[in-house]
């Protein structure tokens, strides 16, 4: 039996995707607010050919595109934006976990968006590389809002389960957090 087609499986705006969810979390954007920002994003891609097919190719990580994305949602309305990692940075998974866990417990709506990448071997090239947004954690599980119907979809991540240098790829931990792409959203007090 055929399966349909879902967001993510043509295209290529996860990362798009992962700001709007964010921005549904924190300043509840409905629909309509949504496929402007998507449209007006689309249509700056447009005419920018290269940028443009360096999205439609997957050969970006994405991070322009998802600061153009916030910065425009901040012309609209009010929005706080930290960029925890520099990408000079290299936090351990523990440091990234823990600097999520203190943004996402400080009161207020809040969210991370993220790119992680996801091998099915250490030494095999990365399977996926996937730009979503982190609406809570508990215990040792990051849990993922995420805009894809895919059934191999990551909903969640543990801790034990990702690392936070493309090196450190290892049998037990198969996704690499990118830490240069987290930004943390909320709404400025």
């Amino acid at each position: 039996m055929q399966k349909p087609f879902y967001q993510g499986k043509l295209d290529t705006f996860c990362a798009i995707y992962a700001v709007l969810n964010a921005l549904r979390l924190t300043h509840g954007i409905r629909t309509l607010k949504a496929r402007d920002l998507l449209n007006l994003t689309l249509l700056k891609l447009a005419a920018d050919p290269a940028a443009l097919r360096a999205v439609l190719a997957q050969d970006t990580d994405y991070i322009d595109l998802v600061d153009d994305l916030l910065n425009m949602a901040g012309q609209r309305f009010p929005i706080h934006i930290h960029k925890p990692f520099s990408e000079a940075d290299k936090p351990s998974p523990e440091a990234l976990w823990n600097t999520c866990r203190t943004w996402l417990d400080g009161g207020t709506p809040r969210a991370v968006v993220l790119r992680f990448l996801r091998s099915l071997k250490p030494t095999a090239p990365p399977l996926s590389r996937h730009w979503t947004t982190v609406d809570r954690m508990n215990n040792d599980t990051l849990h993922l809002f995420d805009s894809s119907h895919d059934a191999e979809a990551i909903l969640n991540i543990r801790k034990s389960a990702f690392v936070t240098r493309q090196e450190h790829v290892d049998e037990a931990r198969l996704i690499y957090i990118q830490p240069s792409s987290l930004r943390f959203l909320r709404l400025p007090f």
